[in-house]
C-alpha cells in the first residue's frame, strides 16, 4: 500500500485483489468505513457571490475600498463581495451565475496566449486589507462578465475566489454542498475553450441542435463533436458534477470566431428562436440539449459507422443517460429503463480527472442525492480504499443491489467496483412514470444499517393471495364508474369468488371520499405516490394486466385472519402460474421533508423471497429478523398507508449479502 496521503484509488482493480491485500471480507472493510458516515440536511449557509463595482460604488456592506480608496488600480477592475441565500425560496437569492470552468488554462487558451491573470482585483473578505488579484484566468472573467451583461444578472459565483481556500472548514462545506450551488442557480454556464472557427463548423452545430442533419453531412458532424468533446472541460470531475446537478439550466459556452456574429444570430428555429444564443462572441446551447443530440446522433450513426471508437468516447463524454440507458435496457416495451443511473454516473466520476481523489466520494453523493456522506479526512488519513468507500456509500443510502443467489448474471470479485455495481443493481425497476429515471432515483432503502449479515431497513411485509386476471377493461360511453371505482365493486360483490369487502371498503373511501387527497386537486407531496399507483392500478385494468391481493404481516402475530388491503401488479396478463407458491411483497415510503434541499423521497416495493428466523433466535441480533430476497419491483397500493385504517407498524428486516460480499480471502497478503 502507498505511503502516500489520501484514499487509494483502486477502482481498475477486482474486488478480490482489494480484499486479499485487506485480508478480510469486503463487507467487513465496508463495515469498518461505515463508522466514518456523516447525515446532514444542509451544508449550503449562505452563498458568497462576487459583482462588478462601478465607478464610484463603494463594496458591499462595511468592505473597504483599495488601499489607496480608488475602484480601480492600473487599469484593473474591482470585483466586490456579496452574501445570498439561495437555500430560501425568495428568487432573488437564487439570481447569480454558477460558473464551470476549469481552474487550469486549456491547450487552446495557452495557445491564443490567454493564461494570465491579474487584471480583476477583488475585495478582501476582512476590512482594512487590501485588494488582490484574482486568480482567475483574465479570459474566463471577460467572458462571465459580458454572458452577466447580457443577460443582466450581476451576481456571479466562482469557485477559486468565492470558496477561502485557505480555510480547510470552509472547504469541506463547499465540497459536500457544491450540487446545491449548481443546482439553484438561475444562470449556470460552463466555459468551453474549443472555437467554432468556420461557417461550416457553425451551421453543423445548429443543424445538430435543431435535429436536421442531413446524411451527407454526417461524418464532419461526428469530427465536430468529437472536437467539442475532446475540450479540457469534458476530461474534469468536479465539471461533470456541476453540468450534471444544473440539469437543464446548464448554458455551454463555446466562443466562435468574430466574424460569425451575424450568421450565428441568422442560425434559427421554427419558432423564430435563436438556435445558438445571442451573446457576443459566443455560442450558447443548453448543456442538455446538446448532449441529447449528441447522444441520440452517435447511437445512430454508430450502427452504420466505422468510427464506433469515436462515436464511443463521445457518448462516455457527454451522455444523456435517458436516452443512453433506454437503449441499453433489456427489457423493451415496459418503459425500457429498468436500472438505476448511480453505476453509470460512478463511471463517469471516476473516468475523470481530478486533483483529490476523495472528492469523488462528495461528487458521487451530490450527484446521486445522498443524505449520507463519509468523513473524507479520515478515510486519507487512514489510506481506505476508494473502491469500498464507494461501495460503503453506495449501500449506507439505500440503493437496492440483487441477493438472490439463484439469480444468474450478477457481479463478481473478477469485477472492479464499476462493473461490480452495474451487474448487481436491481435490474428490474418498473417506472410508471415518463420521468423514469427520477422516479427509481427515489427507490432506495429507508435508514438502512450495515451489518455483517446484510442490510437492516424498516417497511411493511405483505403476503400475497388472491390472483386476479381479467379482461382488460374497456371505457364504455353509458358506464358511469371509472375502471377503479368498477374494480371496487367486483370485489364486494364475489365477481372474483369472494367477497373482499375491506378493500372494497377502503378502495371507494379513498376514491370517493371528500376529504381524500386523491380528490384534492393539488395534494401535498406526501400523497404523490399512492395517487401515481392508483393512476397505475387504473392503467392496469384497462390493459388486463395481472393483479394480486396482499394481507399485512404483523411483527408478532402474522397475516392469519388478516384482510386484504393491497393491490400488487404484475408485468402482463402471465404473472403467478402457481398461484399456490408462497410469496411475499416488501414495501416502505417515506416522503420528502417539507422544503429540503438534499432529501428525496424513497420508496420501495418489491416481490421478495422470505426466510423465517428461527423460533430460539436471539431478538437483539440480526438472525431473528426475517431475510428477505428480492425477486423483482413490483407495484402497488397499500390502503394502510392511506390512514383510512389504523397506521400498522413498521417491521425490521434483513436483505442478507449477495454470497460474493462475504467471501473471505484464502490466505492474508501484503503489498
Amino acid at each position: 500500500m502507498s505511503d502516500e496521503y489520501g484514499v487509494v484509488k483502486d477502482t481498475s482493480l477486482p474486488l478480490s485483489q482489494i480484499r486479499d491485500r485487506n485480508a478480510s471480507s469486503i463487507i467487513s472493510s465496508v463495515l469498518n468505513i461505515q463508522k466514518q458516515a456523516v447525515t446532514r440536511e444542509n451544508w449550503l449557509k449562505s452563498l458568497e457571490c462576487l459583482y462588478l463595482v462601478e465607478n464610484n460604488e463603494e463594496p458591499s456592506g462595511k468592505r473597504r475600498r483599495v488601499a489607496d480608496g480608488s475602484v480601480t488600480t492600473r487599469g484593473s477592475k474591482l470585483l466586490g463581495r456579496r452574501y445570498l441565500n439561495p437555500v430560501s425560496n425568495a428568487a432573488a437569492e437564487r439570481d447569480y451565475i454558477a460558473v464551470s470552468y476549469t481552474w487550469d488554462p486549456s491547450k487552446e487558451e495557452k495557445e491564443a496566449g490567454d493564461g494570465c491573470a491579474g487584471k480583476y482585483l477583488v475585495e478582501p473578505r476582512r476590512a482594512g486589507e487590501t485588494a488582490l488579484p484574482s486568480d482567475v484566468r483574465d479570459v474566463v472573467w471577460r467572458r462571465v462578465l459580458n454572458y452577466a451583461n447580457h443577460v443582466d444578472c450581476e451576481n456571479i459565483w466562482i469557485d477559486r475566489e468565492c470558496i477561502d481556500q485557505r480555510n480547510e472548514a470552509a472547504q469541506e462545506e463547499a465540497i459536500q454542498s457544491m450540487h446545491l450551488v449548481y443546482s439553484l442557480s438561475h444562470c449556470p454556464i460552463a466555459l468551453l475553450t474549443c472555437t467554432i472557427e468556420t461557417e461550416e463548423e457553425l451551421d453543423l452545430l445548429a443543424n445538430l441542435i435543431d435535429g436536421e442533419i442531413d446524411s451527407e453531412d454526417e461524418e464532419a458532424v461526428l469530427t465536430l463533436l468529437n472536437k467539442i468533446t475532446s475540450n479540457y472541460w469534458w476530461t474534469r470531475a468536479w465539471p461533470f458534477q456541476e453540468d450534471y446537478r444544473a440539469s437543464i439550466r446548464m448554458n455551454l459556452l463555446i466562443p466562435h470566431r468574430r466574424d460569425l456574429e451575424g450568421r450565428k444570430l441568422g442560425a434559427i428555429d421554427d419558432r423564430g428562436q435563436p438556435l445558438l444564443g445571442e451573446v457576443e462572441g459566443e455560442i450558447v446551447i443548453k448543456s442538455a440539449d446538446f448532449r441529447t443530440r449528441a447522444t441520440e446522433f452517435c447511437l445512430a450513426y454508430r450502427k452504420r459507422s466505422k468510427d464506433k471508437e469515436i462515436c464511443d468516447k463521445i457518448l462516455r463524454t457527454a451522455p444523456k443517460y435517458n436516452v443512453l440507458l433506454e437503449e441499453e435496457s433489456d427489457t423493451p416495451g415496459f418503459g425500457s429503463i429498468s436500472r438505476s443511473m448511480s453505476p453509470s454516473i460512478l463511471s463517469d466520476i471516476v473516468s475523470r480527472d481530478i486533483g483529490k481523489e476523495s472528492d469523488r466520494l462528495a461528487i458521487m453523493a451530490n450527484c446521486c442525492g445522498y443524505g449520507t456522506r463519509l468523513d473524507t479526512n479520515f478515510l486519507n488519513n487512514d489510506k481506505s480504499s476508494l473502491s469500498l468507500s464507494i461501495l460503503a456509500l453506495y449501500l449506507l443510502n439505500g440503493e437496492i443491489i440483487e441477493n438472490d443467489p439463484n439469480k444468474p448474471g450478477q457481479g463478481t470479485l473478477d469485477d472492479n467496483i464499476h462493473e461490480y455495481l452495474s451487474k448487481q443493481s436491481l435490474s428490474s425497476f418498473r417506472p410508471p412514470v415518463d420521468e423514469r429515471l427520477t422516479f427509481i432515483k427515489n427507490c432506495r432503502f429507508i435508514d438502512p444499517k450495515l451489518t455483517l449479515d446484510g442490510t437492516e431497513t424498516t417497511g411493511h411485509l405483505w403476503k400475497l393471495g388472491q390472483v386476479i386476471r381479467r379482461r382488460p377493461m374497456k371505457l364504455e360511453k353509458y358506464v358511469t364508474l371509472p375502471p377503479l371505482e368498477r374494480f371496487a365493486t367486483d370485489l364486494e360483490y364475489r365477481t372474483y369468488g369472494k367477497s373482499y369487502s375491506e378493500m372494497a371498503v377502503g378502495l371507494m373511501s379513498w376514491l370517493r371520499s371528500p376529504v381524500s387527497p386523491y380528490r384534492n386537486k393539488k395534494p401535498s407531496r406526501r400523497w404523490e405516490w399512492h395517487i401515481l399507483m392508483t393512476d397505475y392500478i387504473e392503467e392496469a385494468l384497462l390493459e388486463g394486466k395481472t393483479l394480486r391481493l396482499g394481507c399485512l404481516v404483523h411483527p408478532k402475530h402474522g397475516a392469519k385472519d388478516v384482510p386484504y388491503t393491497a393491490i400488487f401488479v404484475g408485468d402482463g396478463n402471465d404473472d403467478w402460474e402457481d398461484e399456490t407458491a408462497e410469496a411475499y411483497a416488501f414495501t416502505s415510503l417515506r416522503p420528502v421533508k417539507h422544503k429540503s434541499m438534499v432529501g428525496i423521497e424513497r420508496h420501495v416495493s418489491l416481490e421478495v423471497e422470505v426466510k423465517w428466523p428461527k423460533e430460539d433466535a436471539p431478538e437483539i441480533s440480526s438472525s431473528a429478523l426475517p431475510k428477505l430476497y428480492t425477486k423483482r419491483w413490483l407495484n402497488g397500493l397499500c390502503l394502510d398507508e392511506l390512514n383510512i385504517f389504523e397506521e400498522p407498524p413498521t417491521q425490521p428486516v434483513l436483505f442478507p449479502w449477495p454470497r460474493t460480499l462475504t467471501e473471505k480471502t484464502s490466505k492474508a497478503t501484503t503489498d
